[in-house]
């Protein structure tokens, strides 16, 4: 495995097309689709179906994609650590992430700090719960976002933004939807399915469901990625719960969840630090920047 391989993936991956992909690597294509070969036996796995009309991740490549990206933002990362040792002046911020949060809001939200600091260089790192905490601590991150149950106690944190949940009822319960909202207490008794538990999304759940003091039953699989739970609802193996920036576009069949009349339920996330007494001024003054943070406009995340 090489680091020219995973790039061939990635660029397939964004552009749905081996030719392209070869444009975008200066490669020909059947270099490309060789490299792609040779990783997919090492890796044991396809990670792509191709048609004559279109190029698709098939669920191994869909769950492989983020990890590749990892690997080579960790190159990114690496060459940017060597220069800010050689040239202390070079300055990075890094973010590590939860899955489960909105990379579009959060991106949105770096926006002023940018244009304030442009000489800032700002690293986003998606890791599973325990590993963000783990970075932290190692100073391997400065900041965290990660949903509200996920924060640990010995950490520093503001509030950052709210996304309202969604019940995703299994094929069979389509049959008897009468109303588009649902109250939490009022959700069938249909197993929920849920994930390997590393992003938050069942740590978060079991809060919303233990503060209401509300039972539920949990699928006893476990889903590889969220667009892995619409399909199984769509199947009928079980229903879902999800953040609306998680749900696919084309997904009518998504009902929006209440607590009471007025209070929708959502998942509250947070962004979180480790202070410390020789805290970075850059890292100071991004954290002074997301406390005065005003919320983004939904149109913007349109």
């Amino acid at each position: 495995m090489n680091l020219k391989q995973i790039q061939f993936v990635i660029h397939i991956a964004n552009t749905r097309s081996f030719s392209r992909a070869a444009e975008l690597s200066f490669v020909t294509q059947p270099t490309l689709s060789n490299a792609v070969s040779q990783l997919e036996d090492e890796l044991g796995g396809r990670l792509f179906k191709r048609t004559t009309r279109r190029v698709e991740l098939t669920s191994f490549g869909e769950y492989m994609l983020p990890r590749f990206e990892e690997i080579l933002q960790s190159k990114e990362e690496l060459l940017a650590a060597a220069k800010h040792f050689h040239n202390p002046a070079h300055q990075m911020l890094r973010i590590g992430f939860s899955p489960l949060v909105d990379m579009k809001r959060l991106n949105l939200a770096l926006s002023e700090f940018r244009q304030q600091h442009p000489d800032i260089k700002v690293f986003f790192k998606e890791c599973f719960i325990d590993e963000l905490d783990q970075r932290l601590q190692k100073n391997q991150i400065d900041i965290q976002v990660v949903p509200e149950a996920a924060i640990s106690a010995q950490h520093q944190h503001d509030s950052f933004y709210q996304d309202k949940l969604f019940y995703l009822p299994s094929s069979p319960e389509l049959k008897k939807q009468e109303r588009l909202a649902i109250k939490l207490a009022d959700l069938p008794d249909t197993p929920l399915i849920m994930t390997g538990g590393g992003c938050g999304l069942n740590r978060s759940l079991e809060q919303l469901f233990s503060t209401q003091r509300i039972a539920f039953s949990q699928y006893q699989g476990q889903a590889m990625s969220y667009q892995v739970i619409e399909d199984w609802t769509s199947l009928g193996i079980g229903a879902g719960i999800l953040p609306e920036a998680k749900l696919s576009s084309g997904n009518g069949s998504a009902r929006p969840i209440f607590i009471d009349r007025n209070t929708p339920a959502v998942f509250s996330y947070h962004w979180v630090w480790h202070e410390e007494n020789n805290m970075p001024e850059h890292l100071i003054a991004f954290i002074e920047t997301i406390r005065n943070m005003d919320e983004i406009p939904q149109e913007a995340l349109a």
